[in-house]
């Protein structure tokens, strides 16, 4: 594991303490980095499909945004 300094708001980090303890904001960050990560690959991923095969289709598109909200 590497260390990598990083200046964080003093509320964000209060926020963090408050939800992970302090003992975890570590972990919270870690965890928060690689799902952030993730959402990018995935985003990509789509980007890529839809360059091969065109855009999505607006109904299908909102049929897909209604259900994400509603989950």
């Amino acid at each position: 594991m590497a260390t990598v300094p990083v200046d964080l708001d003093a509320d964000l980090v209060a926020k963090v303490q408050q939800v992970a303890g302090d003992d975890a904001v570590t972990a919270f960050v870690e965890a928060a980095v690689r799902r952030d990560l993730d959402n990018e690959a995935f985003g990509r991923l789509l980007d890529d499909i839809e360059a091969e095969t065109g855009p999505v289709p607006e109904d299908v598109d909102a049929e897909a945004e209604r259900f994400w909200r509603a989950s």
